[in-house]
C-alpha cells in the first residue's frame, strides 16, 4: 500500500507519535481533526495528512497558542497574522518568566531568613538596614479603610502586602512617642527625587510575637527597653527611631506567630 494512503488507528498514534486517545477525542470535538470513523464499530483511523495536522497542533501549542486560536490559524492565516499572535505571546511570556524570577526572589530571601532565625532571634547584632524607596503612608497597621490610597502602589510592586509595610517607630529615653506604617520597597538605587530610608548602621535583632489585641504595643515597649540596655552597655547613642517588619508566620492552635525583624539606628 502506497505510504500516504496509509492508515492508522488511535492505538497506533499513541505508540508512533505519543498522544493520548483523549487528545485525538478532543482535537476532533474541535473541528481539528477529521479522522475516517469506520461505519460498522465506528473505529477512527487516521492518515498522513492528519498526522501532519496533529504535528502542526504541537507546534502551534509548544509556541503558547491556545485551541482557539490553532482554530483560527487552521481555517486562514497569513505570516503577519502568525507574527501578531507570537509578539503577543512573547509579552505574555516574559510578564510570566518576570512574576517567576521576581517569586524565585522573594523564597530564596525567605529561606535565607529561616536559615538566620535561630541566630538572630533575640540576639542584637549590628547590620546596616536595606535600602528602602518610600512610596506612601498610612497611620496604622489596623487603619484598613486607609489602604484604598496606597492599594495602587503596592500591586504595582509584584510583591505581597506585608513585605511592603514597615512600621516607623520613634522613641525618646523614656518610652515610644509615636508609630505609623510606612509603604516601601526594597530598591539598590538612591534617586533623589524619591523618599529613602538608609542607615548604615543598626541594631538587628529578631523576636517573635503572638497575635493578640495589643501585640504591637506590647512589642515595641519591650524592644525599646531591650535596645536602651544594649545601647548603655556598649555605648552606644540611639537615633530615636526604629523600624519593624514581618518577615514570617506560623500558626499554632489557630494562633499566629509573627517574626518580626527590628532594625534600631544609632550613631
Amino acid at each position: 500500500m502506497c505510504e500516504v494512503l496509509k492508515k492508522y488507528r488511535t492505538g497506533e498514534l499513541l505508540s508512533y507519535l505519543g498522544v493520548t486517545r483523549d487528545t485525538l477525542r478532543f482535537y476532533e470535538e474541535k473541528g481539528l481533526l477529521s479522522p475516517k470513523k469506520d461505519s460498522a464499530n465506528n473505529y477512527r483511523s487516521y492518515d498522513i495528512f492528519d498526522i501532519y495536522n496533529i504535528m502542526i497542533i504541537d507546534f502551534y501549542k509548544k509556541r503558547g497558542m491556545s485551541i482557539h486560536q490553532i482554530q483560527d490559524l487552521l481555517k486562514k492565516s497569513d505570516v503577519q497574522d502568525i507574527e501578531y499572535l507570537l509578539e503577543n505571546k512573547k509579552k505574555e511570556l516574559g510578564k510570566v518568566i518576570y512574576d517567576g524570577q521576581c517569586m524565585m526572589k522573594r523564597i530564596e530571601q525567605a529561606q535565607l531568613f529561616n536559615r538566620d532565625l535561630s541566630s538572630s532571634l533575640n540576639e542584637f547584632t549590628i547590620k546596616p538596614l536595606p535600602l528602602y524607596r518610600v512610596n506612601g503612608e498610612v497611620s496604622d497597621f489596623i487603619a484598613v479603610e486607609e489602604y484604598e490610597n496606597v492599594i495602587d502602589i503596592m500591586n504595582s510592586n509584584n510583591n505581597d502586602m506585608l513585605s511592603q509595610i514597615i512600621r516607623y517607630i520613634t522613641f525618646n529615653k523614656n518610652s515610644v512617642t509615636g508609630t505609623k506604617m510606612l509603604i516601601v520597597d526594597a530598591t539598590k538605587v538612591n534617586n533623589e527625587n524619591d523618599i529613602f530610608l538608609e542607615y548604615p548602621k543598626c541594631l538587628y535583632t529578631v523576636t517573635e510575637e503572638i497575635q493578640q489585641q495589643n501585640e504591637q504595643e506590647d512589642l515595641m515597649e519591650r524592644m525599646h527597653r531591650l535596645s536602651s540596655e544594649y545601647a548603655n552597655i556598649h555605648g552606644l547613642r540611639l537615633l530615636g527611631e526604629a523600624f519593624a517588619m514581618i518577615r514570617l508566620i506560623t500558626y499554632k492552635e489557630n494562633k499566629a506567630k509573627s517574626y518580626i525583624e527590628i532594625f534600631i539606628p544609632f550613631e
